[in-house]
């Protein structure tokens, strides 16, 4: 299993020894105990999200009739 650090988002506070797997990428700080979704940290996997243009959109929407 894996554990990494993890900076708080909200109040800066570094959380050390987090396992992230198990919970789906979500973390409750010991500091301010607010529930956060980590979307990217140093060795965490993650989904790329395509981004398109205008353009690039109804392209690929006319061809996908």
């Amino acid at each position: 299993m894996k554990v990494y650090d993890i900076r708080c988002p909200l109040c800066g506070t570094v959380n050390k020894n987090l396992s992230l797997e198990e919970p789906d990428g979500w973390m409750e700080c010991e500091h301010c105990r607010q529930a956060v979704l980590v979307l990217s940290a140093p060795g965490v996997p993650h989904k790329r999200v395509p981004v398109y243009t205008p353009h690039q959109l109804a392209l690929r929407l006319s061809a996908s009739h």
